[in-house]
């Protein structure tokens, strides 16, 4: 059975700025959470279709890889991956981009996934909701606190 999960964040940042935040790997680490490990052991830049990138991820006391394909990438809207390798029997993460003015946008994550050994894994479900809730939250805030700080040292490559 799959699932979609849907998070959504006004910011103050044209919609070019926002696409460029997440485009640029380095930020990855700035938005995942404190209890979440990341290590990338391999990405393929410029973000462009077709691209891969394999993560090592340690969460408590679970390590795994997880090995991605960018499916979609067109600037400044949209980024999509889906994992060809990860827990998940599917998983595609869509990262929308819209533009409200030339100051403002919004960013919308959109996941759907499916787990495996399905129909025993419909008792898991309830805390792989409540994970993603807390990471996407702690990953929306952290990107509007980073984007809405002018001061920040934080770079942001430009992605054509």
């Amino acid at each position: 059975m799959k699932y979609t999960l849907i998070y959504e964040t006004s910011l103050p940042c044209n919609v070019e700025t926002l696409f460029n935040f997440h485009a640029d790997t380095h930020n990855l680490t700035l938005i995942t959470p404190k209890d979440t490990e990341v290590d990338i052991v391999k990405i393929e830049t410029p973000l462009k279709k077709g691209n891969q990138a394999i993560l090592k991820i340690k969460k408590g006391f679970l390590s795994f890889v997880w090995e991605l394909t960018f499916e979609e990438v067109l600037y400044p809207h949209l980024i999509i991956d889906v994992a060809t390798r990860s827990p998940f029997k599917m998983f595609r993460h869509e990262h929308h981009f819209i533009a409200i003015d030339e100051k403002h946008s919004i960013l919308q994550d959109k996941i759907t996934f499916s787990l495996p050994f399905w129909p025993l894994s419909v008792l898991a479900v309830p805390f792989v909701k409540r994970d993603m809730n807390q990471m996407f939250a702690y990953r929306h805030a952290q990107t509007k606190a980073y984007l809405s700080n002018n001061t920040n040292p934080l770079t942001v490559s430009k992605v054509p």
